[in-house]
């Protein structure tokens, strides 16, 4: 749906569509109705909006790039801090009158969102978020800025680390393959994804749990970082709470470098719920406002660095400068707030106060945002290959913008599209394709759609600076013919780019793999009926059914087999019924003429058949199941999912767990998990009065009798006192009962 002003304008009060409509053509006389039509008028006519954003001031049509960068909306801190990094904004006067966002409002050019008026700009009310029409964004180029004043530096010695752009290709387009080979994800109620399905997507990019390492850099949580990077840059979507690939990754591998990298970072940007370092107890930044509005205003100021191709500019002088332009107005946590001056207060005073707030908050700035900065610099931006780093005593002492950092950081340079921005063929093999079927990618030859037929039909063994290890696997080869490349294309594009002939082995086995795979038949959408014997099949035939026959007993239903008798009918797209029951002892029953393909096998596995429709589970058959390679959490799940509930779920409860407690901790304790209970036989005094209880725990005569107590009225007695302790209860004048009262189960006990 195109986002325009026209639903908001009559929420606008009719004074402020006045100083709107001027742009249009209208005047301060005009009644509502007719601002309003004189302005939607305007916005419909495409020569008069592109004639407005020309009579627009500089900072005004780069306060609409900003906003058209990121999406036609912006939040209105973000666009703030937007406007003062990219050094074009009007005289500050740092008072309540110092706001760049009211008058963008007053000439017409953006409005607020959200159930509040969308004259309500700041986020003191409602959501805060801003947008443009796009008819007036359409006609707005990209941002500028004002370049800043800093000198490059000399090299010093230091260690130069750079990621070159194949490399880059190939972690972007492998993430998306993993996505794709997995299945997708499956998200949360939250919207977020599984930490199980999370640790998949880590598993099959080889990162460990504990982070990234690259060069020597550390980069925490990395599949958190892309997977929100590739969701918000709509390379992922979300659909029937699965997030999937939008964009195949041999699309994406033929976007050129710059455009990839580009993509992504403006996808981690948008992106909440990650950091670039681990966070202090200090940062109160639960919605991720900080993090997107930090990342936007360093990817502006970078952009706002000076031209020049080999320059490297020193660490210091660029967060010194970045922090000249937002310091007063950004940070993490909560945005600065300059001193309040009393009317009494002196030029002087004023002055000194002025000085201490500053200094104040440039420590702060260093105590906090600079950390955050190094951990940008170390991360994303050279995981994508934006910067080239140079490294002096284990930190970043300077870095340059590489070829693929200027054209992300400056779409609008058509000269930026250098060889290494585009993918180009090599003139040299790309790979070299040995007899044992490993794959040794050369990275400064090899293409990015080269990577993604790699990533498609070979595992990634692992990676290194300049070359990528894969490996052809039966599996790896299966899935590429099952996503349609043919056989010949699969031996083309191996021998293209090795430009040599493949072994003859390799070739020979993926003629063998290609033929095995030809030789099973996957049905995704199938109807197969089953009947009781060969006998009663063939008699099914005769009566008009039509099929192929599948092991004597089961018919594959042509697709035209419309007219087909009343019997039972099992979807196997839909969960199985709930029909198995359970006791404590581990028998299950399965009822008979509730009969599926599935189940028997399924319960085949775990427990011992006794007849038909029964099976016990037991410890060594649980052992047997589990030594494969299975999990406990299997069986669990199946009997969750397939055990009759014990009652019937009302309006405001879920069913309780159909497993017995005790049988479900026993399969645990089978399956290795340790439980611990404590068993002896033991003499009990029970004192139903709390008093006397309390009497017999505190008296020295008592406690040499006793061995300890339950509370809060039963002690243990030693068995070797237990006269003495009843003569001193009777010594003490107490009625002493030879019988403990037990307190008996009622009702029925749970199976």
């Amino acid at each position: 749906m195109p986002r325009h002003f026209d639903n908001d304008l009559p929420r606008v009060g009719a004074d402020k569509l006045k100083s709107m409509s001027k742009m249009w053509g209208g005047n301060s006389k005009m009644p509502k109705d007719d601002c309003i039509a004189c302005i939607a008028a305007g916005l419909k006519d495409p020569q008069k909006v592109k004639a407005a954003v020309a009579s627009l001031h500089p900072w005004e049509r780069n306060a609409l790039a900003l906003i058209k960068r990121m999406g036609g909306v912006i939040p209105y801190s973000a666009l703030k801090v937007g406007i003062l990094v990219s050094g074009l904004h009007p005289q500050r006067t740092y008072s309540y009158r110092d706001n760049f966002i009211e008058p963008l409002f007053r000439r017409g050019l953006l409005m607020a969102t959200g159930s509040y008026n969308p004259e309500h700009l700041t986020e003191q009310y409602g959501s805060g978020i801003l947008y443009s029409d796009e008819r007036i964004l359409a006609h707005v180029g990209f941002p500028e800025y004002q370049p800043f004043d800093i000198k490059p530096i000399s090299s010093r010695g230091e260690t130069l680390l750079y990621r070159r752009p194949s490399t880059v290709a190939l972690d972007l387009v492998g993430m998306l393959q993993a996505v794709e080979n997995i299945g997708g994800l499956k998200l949360t109620q939250n919207g977020t994804v599984r930490v199980s399905d999370e640790a998949k997507f880590r598993k099959a990019m080889h990162w460990s749990e504990k982070g990234l390492d690259m060069d020597g850099l550390t980069f925490p949580n990395p599949a958190q970082a892309w997977l929100n990077a590739f969701r918000y840059s709509n390379l992922l979507e979300a659909k029937d709470d699965n997030l999937v690939i939008a964009e195949s990754p041999d699309h994406f591998a033929h976007r050129p470098f710059g455009e990839q990298a580009r993509l992504v970072m403006e996808g981690l940007i948008r992106a909440s719920t990650w950091w670039e370092i681990s966070p202090k107890n200090s940062y109160m930044d639960s919605n991720g406002k900080g993090r997107r509005q930090g990342r936007l205003a360093l990817n502006l100021a970078l952009s706002a660095l000076p031209l020049d191709p080999g320059a490297f500019y020193s660490f210091e002088d660029f967060e010194r400068a970045f922090y000249q332009r937002i310091g007063e107005d950004f940070a993490l946590d909560y945005p600065p707030q300059r001193p309040y001056y009393f009317h009494s207060t002196t030029p002087e005073q004023r002055e000194q106060e002025l000085a201490a707030w500053q200094a104040r908050n440039r420590q702060d700035w260093i105590n906090q945002e600079v950390p955050w900065l190094m951990g940008a610099f170390t991360t994303w931006l050279y995981f994508l290959g934006l910067v080239e780093l140079a490294i002096q005593n284990g930190r970043v002492a300077g870095f340059r913008l590489t070829d693929i950092g200027r054209a992300a950081f400056h779409p609008e340079l058509d000269s930026v599209s250098t060889a290494e921005s585009t993918p180009q063929p090599s003139a040299q093999p790309a790979w070299v394709v040995q007899p044992n079927f490993d794959i040794i990618a050369y990275l400064d030859r090899v293409n990015a759609p080269q990577l993604a037929f790699l990533e498609r039909h070979a595992e990634r063994a692992k990676s290194q600076r300049h070359t990528a290890h894969y490996r052809l696997t039966r599996e790896s080869v299966y899935r590429g013919l099952e996503g349609g490349t043919s056989l010949p294309d699969l031996l083309e594009k191996l021998q293209s780019g090795s430009q040599a002939e493949l072994p003859q082995n390799v070739a020979v086995e993926l003629r063998e793999w290609a033929s095995l795979r030809e030789r099973v038949v996957l049905r995704r959408r199938a109807r197969l009926m089953e009947f009781p014997s060969a006998h009663a099949l063939q008699a099914g035939l005769s009566q008009g059914l039509t099929g192929s026959v599948v092991a004597e007993r089961f018919l594959l239903l042509d697709s035209h087999s419309d007219s087909l008798p009343s019997l039972a009918m099992i979807n196997y797209a839909k969960p199985l019924p709930q029909n198995l029951s359970v006791t404590e002892s581990g028998l299950i029953h399965l009822p008979r003429g509730s009969h599926d393909l599935m189940t028997v096998a399924q319960l085949n596995q775990w427990a011992v058949g006794k007849s038909d429709s029964e099976w016990q589970l037991t410890a060594e058959s649980v052992a047997a199941a589990l030594k494969p390679g299975r999990k406990i959490s299997e069986l669990l799940n199946l009997l969750n999912t397939r055990l009759v509930p014990n009652r019937p779920a009302d309006k405001y409860t879920p069913p309780p767990p159909s497993i017995p407690p005790l049988l479900e901790l026993a399969l645990r304790s089978w399956a290795g998990k340790t439980f611990e209970v404590e068993l002896e036989a033991v003499i009990a005094l029970h004192c139903p009065e709390e008093r006397v209880f309390e009497a017999v725990v505190a008296s020295p005569l008592m406690k040499p009798l006793l061995r300890g107590y339950l509370y809060p009225d039963l002690l243990f007695v030693d068995p070797d006192q237990v006269e003495t302790m009843r003569q001193r209860l009777l010594w003490l004048g107490w009625n002493v009962s030879n019988q403990l009262q037990i307190i008996p189960f009622r009702g029925n006990a749970r199976n």
